[in-house]
């Protein structure tokens, strides 16, 4: 199903940006997603919210300016002779410009500093998208950036980039016991999920959190794996916990994020609004804003510093920071959200300390090439593998 002889095709992606698409036509999008690897490529870029946004800034919306862009495009890639794999890729991304213009939102997919510069970039390593999989009770596997805009069951509907679940309220006698959902986001997502009580959770790349469909005991319980971020509605007859393995956190309305992934000996606990009580090792601390929790399941020893906390949590607000962090902390950071892995030739490279501060749709090789400018470090892709040399 080749794209430039297919406006519908065109058409979807942009309602699909929209959360207009029925359950059908996502069917039918994902259909085609899977037909080619280019045609994955092109729509993770194209609902990219930070090139949407790029996209509006550098172009206007009068028809006639419209109509002028897209013939100015077609110059310059369709209607030229193409030599390299480069320019055909250019070809299908010229080609998405003018449904997105006439669907009212503006779309270019490439820069003039994509050709140049010493890192050979790869269509195969793009920035994540939204998506993320509910497990429901009965091990039922829901994909839901493929169900956007539906409501998968009562009190539970998905818009494609957030669940929201409700309250339901229920008739004749109630029953007291909690039914629980798993949210799974793979490496490459990020998900939005609304909890029943107006809570609002933001999951990072390779995150799992374990809820009820709806709060019905004397506390708010949650379970996390991975990153998480909290802006948790008040409800002081009904604390709210957040339990990850060896820490809990209780509070009663707050914002704060915590990081508590498996494989890392640390779990960070970073409040940014109200107070958090956090309970590991045998010890208790109370944090109030600009605080950070840091348990170290290593020894049980549970600390507290002042820290800037847009370091620990701006990646919810669409940004990536590092602070004189390790190269090998902030190549594992960028490849659980690009997803690429990595590979050192010289495993002292690991240490040469970095501070970023990017954004998270930026294009990979432009983050690579910044770096490289410090003349400490060159690198090469391959495939889906950064190579540091």
């Amino acid at each position: 199903m080749e794209i430039q002889n297919n406006d519908r095709i065109k058409q979807m992606v942009v309602r699909y940006v929209k959360g207009e698409l029925s359950e059908e036509e996502m069917d039918e999008l994902k259909r085609w997603r899977d037909e080619r690897a280019e045609h994955e490529e092109l729509f993770r870029n194209v609902v990219s919210r930070e090139k949407l946004e790029r996209g509006i800034r550098r172009f206007v919306k009068t028809s006639e300016q419209q109509e002028l862009e897209w013939n100015r495009i077609l110059n310059r890639t369709v209607r030229k002779k193409r030599h390299s794999r480069k320019m055909s890729w250019m070809r299908y991304a010229a080609l998405f410009v003018l449904p997105l213009l006439v669907g009212g939102i503006v779309y270019f997919s490439w820069d003039t500093t994509w050709e140049t510069g010493p890192v050979v970039t790869s269509p195969r390593i793009v920035p994540g998208v939204s998506m993320a999989e509910l497990v429901l009770p009965d091990g039922t596997k829901v994909w839901l950036d493929r169900e956007a805009n539906r409501a998968l069951e009562e009190g539970v509907k998905n818009s494609g980039d957030t669940l929201n679940y409700t309250e339901v309220v229920a008739s004749g006698i109630q029953d007291s016991s909690e039914i629980y959902h798993t949210l799974r986001v793979p490496r490459g997502g990020e998900y939005t999920l609304v909890l029943a009580d107006g809570t609002t959770v933001y999951l990072n790349a390779e995150s799992e959190l374990r809820f009820p469909k709806q709060f019905k005991g004397k506390s708010r319980k949650v379970y996390l794996d991975g990153e998480g971020y909290f802006d948790v509605r008040r409800n002081e007859k009904q604390p709210f916990i957040v339990e990850v393995k060896q820490v809990e956190v209780r509070v009663l309305g707050t914002s704060f994020g915590i990081r508590a992934y498996a494989k890392e000996e640390n779990v960070l606990t970073t409040l940014v609004e109200g107070r958090v009580n956090v309970e590991a090792g045998g010890k208790q601390v109370e944090l109030s804003p600009g605080q950070q929790a840091d348990f170290s399941r290593g020894n049980d020893r549970l600390t507290v510093t002042k820290v800037d906390v847009e370091q620990y949590v701006s990646w919810k607000d669409g940004r990536l920071v590092f602070d004189n962090k390790p190269l090998e902390f902030i190549l594992e950071e960028l490849g659980r959200w690009y997803s690429f892995d990595v590979f050192y030739t010289n495993k002292e490279l690991k240490g040469i300390p970095y501070s970023l501060n990017i954004k998270k749709h930026e294009d990979i090789a432009h983050v690579l090439k910044f770096i490289e400018r410090t003349g400490k470090v060159k690198f090469e892709i391959n495939k889906n593998t950064i190579i540091v040399k």
